[in-house]
């Protein structure tokens, strides 16, 4: 062991000559996965998709809101990096473009800033807008009014300004009572049925060797003769990649520190705390997204067999929603838990936050009428999903129904206040035993 510990440093040492014979400054395809501080147009479809002779009849969306400034205690964190701008010395490995843009770096966001939409995400909602107008003639071909189009938010600012941005691109008007989303309505509100556990996973990962090759490369970089602390290269990590989301074509000064390698981990660190608070780490998380699916299928069988209801219904909220949405949705399901122990083998795996929910991410799905019959199409970031038990895309609703019927017809569909408490303590006796199956599984 102590030898592993004393080769481990020259290792990476080596790893980071090779690796900085270029230039992240001249770097004009640098890498764009930040987990769910990933930039919208990254990751989204590059293309409309349509289908030949089909009517739309209906539009669901669920939207997260657009790119926004970090939170107060991130602000703080990236604010203290200043002092690090000061001790990089001389025995630094990155060129000189990229030593000077750290040395001469300026971070102007203060508390005031904290969450809030900013010009990226403003471009983020009004980009979509546009789209799905131009790709969804049939949907939007009527002036804005409430009963056409149900609009609903999150009552945080930064959504309803998504929501906002969203209506004055589809509409070409500004909406200024859009509605927000009761205390007591389940469909955006489920952080209080969240489970609260720890996340052992993700504090073993910070631990793993894959974390440390991180802290000492970035360290050995700057030039240091000491290891920085998780906490240090985290705030450089936010600081990356925040600025990178809101300037997509910048080349952001702590960008500079980290290697390929050491974002994919750092993303990877990000996906195991959302596969256990959102994700398939935790059975309960399925039952999160119920109610949000619920309506979804409820709108489009009243919209089916009645012609009935709004033409769009358009959920404005945050990355929690996506998921859960997601996940009870089923699709982003790999076969593997995700653990701090399998960061390699799980290198290609479905569930990456980077691109189930970027910054505006959302879920939409279209009721068609096609040739007479009613057929369903599910996106996520405007993709395209398969529905692996059907293995289709344009999906006949009839099978889409009775698919999902016994799912939100299940008591279990229903929250109260004494939902959570209970819940949480056999929930996690199934994960528990869950986890136990795939270790003898795979043994």
């Amino acid at each position: 062991m102590k030898f592993i510990v004393i080769i481990l440093p020259l290792i990476i040492f080596n790893c980071i000559k090779c690796e900085l014979d270029k230039c992240f400054h001249y770097d004009d395809y640098p890498f764009s996965f930040f987990a769910t501080k990933t930039a919208y147009s990254y990751v989204s479809a590059k293309q409309n998709y349509t289908q030949p002779n089909c009517k739309a009849l209906q539009l669901w969306l669920l939207s997260r809101h657009g790119t926004r400034h970090p939170s107060r205690t991130v602000i703080d964190k990236i604010s203290n990096l200043k002092e690090y701008t000061k001790i990089i010395t001389d025995n630094s490995s990155l060129c000189k473009e990229d030593f000077d843009a750290i040395k001469t770096w300026i971070f102007n966001l203060t508390e005031k800033d904290e969450n809030k939409l900013n010009s990226q995400g403003v471009n983020d909602l009004l980009s979509l807008g546009l789209r799905l107008q131009s790709v969804y003639e049939d949907i939007f071909n009527q002036p804005y009014n409430p009963i056409t189009y149900s609009v609903l938010s999150s009552s945080q600012e930064r959504s309803r300004d998504s929501a906002f941005y969203f209506l004055k691109s589809v509409f070409n008007m500004n909406v200024t009572d859009i509605p927000l989303i009761n205390n007591d309505d389940i469909k955006l509100n489920i952080s209080k049925f969240e489970n609260k556990h720890d996340n052992k996973e993700t504090k073993k990962f910070r631990c793993s060797v894959h974390m440390q090759e991180v802290i000492v490369r970035v360290s050995k970089i700057l030039g240091l003769d000491r290891n920085l602390t998780f906490n240090t290269i985290k705030a450089m990590y936010d600081s990356c990649r925040y600025e990178r989301s809101l300037n997509l074509n910048s080349h952001p000064a702590w960008c500079a520190v980290f290697s390929q390698k050491d974002l994919e981990v750092l993303e990877y660190d990000e996906d195991l705390k959302y596969y256990y608070s959102n994700g398939y780490g935790d059975p309960y998380n399925e039952r999160l997204g119920c109610p949000i699916i619920k309506d979804l299928m409820n709108n489009f069988k009243n919209k089916s067999q009645t012609q009935l209801g709004p033409k769009g219904v358009f959920y404005f909220g945050h990355s929690s929603n996506v998921l859960s949405a997601i996940v009870r949705l089923g699709f982003a399901r790999d076969t593997l838990f995700l653990l701090s122990s399998n960061f390699n083998e799980m290198r290609d795996r479905k569930w990456k936050t980077s691109y189930l929910s970027p910054f505006a991410s959302n879920i939409m799905a279209v009721l068609y009428e096609c040739n007479g019959v009613k057929k369903v199409t599910f996106f996520i970031n405007e993709i395209p999903m398969i529905v692996e038990r059907y293995g289709c895309t344009l999906c006949p609703w009839e099978l889409i129904e009775n698919m999902f019927d016994p799912i939100i017809s299940s008591p279990s569909c229903i929250f109260d206040e004494n939902s959570s408490a209970s819940d949480v303590s056999r929930t996690m006796n199934l994960v528990f035993f869950t986890y136990l199956l795939n270790i003898f599984y795979f043994f």
